[in-house]
Order: structure tokens, then sequence, then C-alpha cells
């Protein structure tokens, strides 16, 4: 049980130091202002899922976003969340992430 907790705190970490900008999340997520920024990401360590070297799992993104001007009085800011999932695989017991996703469509409706 505690090799199990151990790979999936491994995955965790590979999921937080993954570069933002390489990630489909990303072109989703700075599309949605002018300035956007990654302030964190939520993972949930037990709902990590991992079938054989293939594994998923869910993430929540909070994100600031700036419109107008940096540092004017017509500049907005506003922070949000958006929920999003990982996936990827082992490689000699290496966690891999592949993919990195956003679900925005909240923000347009």
């Amino acid at each position: 049980m505690d090799q199990l907790k151990t790979l999936r705190e491994n995955i965790i970490a590979a999921v937080k130091t993954k570069e933002l900008t390489e990630t489909e999340a990303w072109q989703d997520l700075s599309a949605l202002s002018s300035n956007t920024y990654v302030d964190t990401i939520e993972t949930f360590d037990d709902e990590v899922r991992i079938d054989g070297d293939r594994f998923e799992g869910p993430l929540i993104w909070h994100v600031t976003l700036h419109y107008g001007p940096h540092a004017s009085e017509d500049e907005l800011i506003i922070s949000d969340s958006f929920p999003g999932s990982f996936e990827g695989h082992l490689k000699d017991g290496v966690p891999l992430i592949e993919h990195m996703l956003a679900e925005v469509s909240s923000f347009y409706e």
C-alpha cells in the first residue's frame, strides 16, 4: 500500500513540475485574458487512477486573469478556477505527463 501511495505522490509531483506552456490546458487558459497567470494547480492524490503503466486524474486550475493596461486604473483582475485533468504513463517507473487539460467552457456561458 505504501508503494501505491509513493507512486501517486510521484505522479502528482510530475504534474506540478510540468511546463504549463507546453500543455493543451495553457492554450485554453491563455486565451481567456491578455495576461493569464496560473496561481496553483490543485491535485487530489487519492483520485489518481493507475492502470498498468497508464495513469490519469482530476485537477483544478486556479488562475488570475488580467484585462486592460497593466497597473492602470483601467486594468481589471479576476481570479477564477477551472476543472481539468491529466494523463500519462510510467516509463521505467518514472511518471511522464502526456496531457493536461482545462475545461473553460463555463467562462463563455
